[in-house]
């Protein structure tokens, strides 16, 4: 069901049976509409106006990326660094940390999972962060009653591999498993990053640090 969390932010959510929920964005702005990992669901397409791009967060996301993109004409983004994971898609552009997109989106790199995952950040609301893999709000992600986490497999300790997006101003959190945070988003991370806190059964995340640059 597709819901305005802010306006002209929509989120909308399918259930992996036995497995998590898997959450897609359209974001409306002044240039067009921007999908972040979007999976088809019913009147989507028919809702989503003035598409402009298409952005995975990582590469096993491609979800319904090649259908919209042959329904709205838009261009899909992959994170280079990811690019020889793409089953599905023919065409695609490869983006990687400091990108910057038309309408407003900005790419953070947060490798761990896989070396190209990219974090988007919309300067919309007081700064709205779209992340995929790297944190999330779902029990996977965040149990025990925690409010937010790093992946379980892949970024065991949000302090050494996350602590960069500090850098940067947002609010909101967009995770691409969970429900968004919707106000206070990057008091949460640096509440998880100062706990320490970790959540991994797997192998410790690439140390890669990407600092802000202009």
């Amino acid at each position: 069901m597709l819901k305005e969390v802010l306006p002209g932010l929509f989120h909308w959510s399918i259930r992996w049976p036995g497995w998590w929920s898997l959450e897609s964005y359209w974001l409306r702005t002044e240039k067009g509409s921007v999908l972040v990992d979007p999976l088809e669901a019913v009147g989507m397409l028919e809702q989503a106006e003035d598409v402009k791009a298409i952005f995975l967060t990582v590469g096993w996301h491609e979800r319904s990326a090649r259908l919209f993109s042959k329904r709205t004409g838009a261009p899909v983004f992959v994170p280079e660094l990811d690019r020889h994971m793409i089953e599905d898609i023919d065409e695609f552009t490869g983006y990687g940390d400091g990108f910057e997109h038309e309408c407003g989106l900005r790419a953070i790199g947060v490798p761990g999972l896989t070396p190209g995952e990219q974090a988007l950040l919309s300067g919309a609301h007081g700064g709205t962060l779209f992340v995929g893999d790297a944190l999330g709000t779902t029990a996977k992600w965040a149990p025990k009653g925690m409010n937010l986490g790093g992946h379980p497999n892949g970024h065991p300790r949000p302090s050494q591999s996350l602590s960069h997006l500090l850098d940067y101003e947002f609010e909101n959190l967009m995770p691409g498993h969970g429900k968004p945070i919707i106000g206070g988003a990057k008091d949460e991370l640096a509440r998880l990053i100062e706990s320490g806190a970790s959540t991994s059964t797997g192998p410790p995340a690439i140390s890669w640090f990407p600092r802000k640059t202009g």
